[in-house]
């Protein structure tokens, strides 16, 4: 499906006769307005503390659907915090609810690839290096249209013929890649491109180790035949800050074209992890590591390999799986969304139902949607599909009577006593019980 005509948008034709380069960023009256940047090297990653993390996970898992209110709390592209105003960008599900502030709105997209891509933040830096380099700007040139092929504008300034026919949005979205790859580690294994100065142009390659110092050696294929005269593969030592996504913004369109959805394969894609880093990660992993993409906890959410690891989320899911099984309802209870008369003795009808994977499921049309039930541990009001029923707890899963064992406690509470590292150990009476650690 062609998105785009040729003439319309660069990326996916040849480069057209360009407009003088916006040089906001290189004018030093100019600077003394802007913001302070903050370098590759300083991340956006959002300390919070274990504890605090696990006090507020539910809110953060729990919550209700909110006002997305009139501004964006974090710049993508450089990572500053504040009020953004919403704008085109607002509208693109995958920046994860993240605005372009007005600092680097004020500058191009060349210029904060340029800043990242040398590690250097101030204008008088970036001509130094420019200068350093001969006056030319190929290099920078090849590796910011490698990222975004037209760097001299920000995707919502192109024009509305461009807007019109980018039905899927797809100019935001590399840039978008680039600034969250830029901030994830390198590994081993790991597919990066670099900018060749023998040949004047991009590469791809592998990672084969990451030093210390920040740089990586990286390795490539041979690509002609004189390449290939000279051996089986080409290995240097590069910065590490000068690897860029294996996929050009070409690559990209082509590829997100064949994908269901019209986006990066899932496994690929950047998302936002429920963990304490709280940022938007791409997790991929080392060859024999694991699958690439995030960890999906049945009952929280995404999460990034590295708070898997830390977080220990398999063992989490784990637990809270096993007490679903020993203390709720495993198997259906075959009157799932009945009136019962005189239950218990008790004079009038009585509404029973279940919480087994599928009346306890929000699916559109389920019943349970309609049910109101109260919390018997916090007293929170839910619907049936937002907790499930403790039957035998106080006995560790053990036969209990029918008329102590309907206690409905919402997912936050059945969250917070077992959605935790810990182990279950079996008594001598049959009973299963659980100690967190």
């Amino acid at each position: 499906m062609n998105i785009f005509s040729d003439s319309d948008f660069p990326a996916l034709g040849s480069t057209p006769a360009r407009s003088p380069e916006k040089t906001v960023a290189m004018s030093p009256e100019k600077t003394v307005a802007m913001s302070p940047e903050k370098t590759v090297a300083m991340s956006p990653e959002k300390t919070v503390a274990r504890e605090r993390w696990e006090s507020s996970l539910v809110a953060m898992v729990y919550r209700r659907s909110e006002d997305e209110g009139p501004f964006h709390k974090e710049c993508f592209i450089c990572g500053s915090k504040g009020d953004i105003p919403r704008g085109e960008w607002s509208y693109e599900v995958f920046l994860h609810d993240k605005g372009l502030c007005e600092g680097c709105c004020s500058r191009t997209p060349r210029i904060e690839i340029l800043k990242r891509y040398i590690d250097e933040t101030k204008p008088e830096q970036c001509r130094q290096w420019i200068e350093s380099h001969g006056g030319s700007l190929d290099e920078l040139q090849t590796v910011s249209e490698w990222v975004i092929r037209d760097a001299r504008l920000w995707p919502h300034e192109h024009s509305d013929k461009v807007k019109e026919t980018d039905i899927f949005q797809d100019r935001w979205e590399s840039l978008h890649y680039w600034s969250v790859w830029i901030r994830e580690k390198r590994f081993r294994g790991e597919k990066v491109a670099w900018y060749s100065t023998r040949q004047k142009k991009m590469v791809v390659g592998t990672v084969n180790h990451v030093k210390d110092g920040g740089i990586c050696q990286v390795y490539r294929k041979p690509e002609t035949e004189d390449e290939k005269n000279l051996g089986n593969f080409f290995q240097k030592d590069i910065k590490t800050i000068r690897l860029l996504p294996p996929l050009s913004q070409d690559a990209a369109l082509k590829l997100m074209r064949s994908t269901p959805g019209m986006r990066r394969p899932k496994d690929v894609s950047p998302f936002k992890c429920c963990g304490p880093c709280d940022r938007v990660r791409i997790s991929l992993r080392a060859p024999g590591d694991g699958w690439n993409g995030p960890h999906k906890s049945p009952h929280i959410g995404d999460f990034c390999k590295d708070c898997v690891s830390e977080m220990q989320i398999s063992e989490r899911d784990g637990n809270l799986q096993l007490a679903l099984q020993y203390y709720s309802d495993r198997e259906h209870r075959g009157f799932g969304g009945v009136y019962v008369d005189n239950a218990y003795g008790r004079p009038g009808r009585t509404f029973r139902t279940c919480s087994c994977s599928s009346c306890s499921c929000a699916a559109p049309g389920n019943p349970h949607l309609k049910q109101g039930y109260v919390c018997e541990d916090c007293g929170e009001k839910g619907n049936g599909c937002e907790g499930w029923f403790d039957r035998t707890s106080p006995v560790g899963g053990l036969p209990y009577t029918w008329e102590k064992e309907d206690h409905w406690l919402c997912k936050k509470c059945w969250i917070g006593a077992y959605w935790l590292p810990g182990e279950w150990e079996t008594k001598e009476d049959g009973s299963i019980w659980f100690e967190s650690r």
